[in-house]
């Protein structure tokens, strides 16, 4: 195997690779990146069983072949030098890399035929989606996943593909977001797949100078490819929760608030609560809303009065400040809408303005006071 390719298109395809490989793992084939030479390109291969990714950058190819590579000396190596080409040699197991500039170094590899296959899509259906659309879903949704590895449905976003529609949904159990296109092409696709939030933060971080995605929707796995890379999962085999039953459907308490001001009297307010609990209590009244918190432990506490919109009977429910500052945050626009029942009822969070052919919604349970 021997081919030439220039430091920076080596480097940029190792970035990409490398996000997937993990950083320790008991079969030690896992820390290793396969790289085959193939007609006038090189493709790197990485996997954690879980999600596999290829990418592929130009290469001067003068024997094909492929070796499975250690991931982080290539990275590492590469990374430290200059704009130049890179001569790759191997022979056996052995990996010999020469620049112009007399630099030569030797590597050892394993056989590519220790690396794990690519993933078979079986059943597939095939579904363009625009870069900014997956870069928006998943901005608006991975906050709330969960990380309770013991509740492995909630370790991914839900997509709810239906008759032109698409619904993205996340929980934790204690916030909830859904994010709903109504003008969605699902190419007759209606299915629910959990996709892990893993592949979704790799994806959408090669998406720089994408122009479109196919989005590929198989029995056990999903596919995301672009123009330079291909990127596999597994889909999450498990019964997600029916998040619509907890969605309230009476909420008779309305309030409209300038985000910036909210989120600024949360944060301040957020820093005197217990930082265990991070309870803050919101009190709304006669167009105002008391933002308070004590610490007994500390001692500690803190009050904050603020004008907004309030159309209700007076309502004093309590949060988490972090999680209600995650939520205020990721409402677009100048104002936010919060839809409130009882103390215990859970709240809707919507900007006031929504996006054309976009639904957002923000569930937030309380905590009892």
């Amino acid at each position: 195997m021997k081919f030439t390719v220039t430091k920076n298109d080596l480097y940029q395809s190792l970035q990409k690779v490398s996000r997937v490989a993990p950083v320790r793992s008991t079969l030690p084939i896992l820390s290793c990146i396969l790289l085959t030479a193939e007609k006038d390109e090189l493709r790197l291969r990485s996997t954690d069983l879980e999600i596999t990714m290829e990418t592929f950058c130009k290469a001067e190819i003068t024997d094909e072949g492929s070796i499975a590579i250690p991931g982080r000396m290539i990275l590492e190596i590469t990374s430290e030098l200059p704009d130049t080409e890179l001569s790759f040699l191997v022979q056996d197991e052995n990996i010999e890399i020469k620049t112009p500039q007399g630099g030569e170094y030797h590597i050892s590899g394993r056989p590519s035929a220790e690396f794990p296959g690519t993933p078979m899509i079986d059943d597939s259906t095939t579904i363009m989606i625009a870069p900014e659309k997956l870069q928006r879903i998943v901005d608006k949704t991975i906050f709330s996943v969960s990380h309770d590895e013991m509740k492995a449905a909630l370790n991914g976003v839900l997509f709810q593909f239906q008759d032109n529609i698409l619904k993205a949904v996340a929980t934790d159990g204690h916030k909830l977001v859904q994010l709903t296109y109504d003008d969605f092409e699902t190419n007759g696709l209606v299915r629910d797949v959990i996709v892990p939030v893993k592949f979704l933060n790799v994806s959408v971080s090669n998406l720089k100078g994408t122009n479109d995605i196919r989005f590929k929707i198989g029995k056990n796995h999903v596919m995301i490819e672009t123009e330079e890379s291909v990127i596999y999962t597994r889909i999450i085999e498990e019964r997600f929760p029916d998040y619509e039953s907890v969605i309230p459907v009476k909420n008779p308490n309305k309030i409209v608030a300038d985000i910036d001001l909210f989120l600024s009297a949360i944060k301040r307010i957020g820093i005197f609560s217990n930082k265990n609990t991070h309870q803050i209590a919101l009190s709304y009244n006669n167009n105002k809303v008391v933002i308070s918190t004590e610490d007994v432990e500390t001692s500690s506490t803190a009050r904050e009065e603020m004008d907004l919109q309030y159309e209700g009977e007076p309502l004093t429910i309590g949060y988490n400040s972090e999680y209600l500052k995650e939520a205020a945050r990721h409402i677009d626009g100048e104002k936010v809408c919060i839809f409130l029942n009882t103390p215990l009822s859970a709240g809707l969070f919507f900007p006031e303005k929504q996006e054309e052919h976009e639904h957002l919604l923000i569930l937030l349970m309380p905590i009892r006071l």
